[in-house]
C-alpha cells in the first residue's frame, strides 16, 4: 500500500479538483504500478486510509448528474413517450426504468439486427485490441449514430433521458444471449492507467454512463447483477436499466462492477448505449 505522503498526495488534489487521470498520469511517472494508483485513489477518496479503517466519507465518488431526466422526478414525459422510475439506489448510482422502450422498437431492433450479429469481444487492457473471450458468450451488433429513423429517434430520446448530447454516445450495440450464454463481471469504464485504454479514450475521453434496454423476456435468469452490493435487475421487454460511473472531478465508481447471468431458459436479447466525456465520433 502507498505510505501516508502519498495519501496526503492524493487527497489535496482531489480536494483542487484534479481528474484521476491526471493523477495517475503522475503516479505512473513516479514508478507506481497503475492498478496500485487507481486502487489508492479510490479508496481515498471513499473516505478511507489505504489501510482500509474508515474515515471522513466528504470525497466519496457521487455520479448522480442533475442532467438525468429523473434526477428529481418518478416520471417523464419525452417527445409524448413516459417513462417511469421503478427502482433507484443511491451508491452506485443505478436506476431501474420502464417504459424506455415500447413493445414494437423492442422487435424492430432485433428484426434489424438478427442477421448482422457477430461473436462479441471485450477491449484487452494491455493493448486496447478488441477480442473475443469465454466469460462473454453472447453475439453483437453495432448501429452507427442515426443509421435509421428509428435508430435516431431512440438516440434524442435516450439523449434526453440521460442527459447528455446525442454527440457524447456510442453506436447503439444489440446483444443476443443463447440458452447458458453470460457476462462475468466487468467494468463499462476504461481502467486508467492501463495502456490499452489510452487508445480508446483519446476520442470523445472516458465512459460516463451506461443505459442496458432489455427487448425481450427472459424465460428465467439472465439478470444483470451488482455483485458487490447484492442487487440484481432481471429483464422485462422495454425496460431499462441505467448506472453511472464517473463524477464531475473524473473519480470512477468500482461499485459499478455487474454481470449478465447466464440464461436459464430461453433467450435474451438487450441493447446497450454508452456516453461519454465528449463527443465522440
Amino acid at each position: 500500500m502507498l505510505d501516508e505522503a502519498w495519501q496526503d498526495w492524493i487527497r489535496d488534489n482531489l480536494k483542487r479538483g484534479c481528474t484521476v487521470e491526471s493523477m495517475v498520469s503522475v503516479m505512473i511517472h513516479e514508478r507506481i504500478d497503475p492498478v496500485l494508483a487507481m486502487e489508492s485513489i479510490q479508496r481515498v477518496a471513499e473516505g478511507r486510509a489505504a489501510n482500509g479503517e474508515p474515515g471522513d466519507e466528504s470525497d466519496a465518488c457521487h455520479c448522480w448528474s442533475p442532467r438525468f431526466a429523473l434526477s428529481s422526478s418518478n416520471r417523464v414525459h419525452i417527445e409524448g413517450h413516459a417513462i417511469r422510475m421503478v427502482a433507484r439506489l443511491e451508491r452506485p448510482a443505478v436506476a431501474v426504468l420502464d417504459g424506455v422502450l415500447s413493445d414494437e422498437e423492442c422487435k424492430a431492433f432485433i428484426t434489424l439486427s438478427r442477421n448482422r450479429m457477430t461473436q462479441s469481444t471485450v477491449v484487452d487492457p494491455a493493448d486496447g485490441v478488441a477480442r473475443t473471450i469465454h466469460s462473454r458468450s453472447s453475439k453483437s451488433m453495432f448501429f452507427e449514430r442515426g443509421q435509421t429513423p428509428l435508430v435516431s429517434r431512440v438516440e434524442r430520446r435516450l439523449a434526453q433521458l440521460m442527459g447528455e448530447p446525442v454527440a457524447h454516445g456510442e453506436g447503439l450495440q444489440v446483444l443476443h444471449y443463447q440458452q447458458g450464454g453470460e457476462y462475468r463481471p466487468h467494468y463499462d469504464y476504461f481502467p486508467p492507467g492501463e495502456a490499452g485504454s489510452t487508445r480508446h479514450v483519446t476520442q470523445g475521453g472516458q465512459r460516463c454512463a451506461t443505459l442496458i434496454m432489455y427487448l425481450n423476456d427472459v424465460e428465467a435468469g439472465g439478470g444483470t447483477t451488482f455483485p458487490d452490493v447484492g442487487f440484481t435487475c432481471f429483464p422485462r421487454r422495454g425496460m431499462g436499466l441505467y448506472f453511472a460511473y464517473r463524477d464531475a472531478g473524473g473519480l470512477l465508481d468500482p461499485l459499478t462492477l455487474h454481470g449478465g447471468m447466464p440464461v436459464a431458459r430461453g433467450e435474451k436479447w438487450i441493447m446497450t448505449k454508452w456516453v461519454r466525456e465528449r463527443p465522440y465520433g
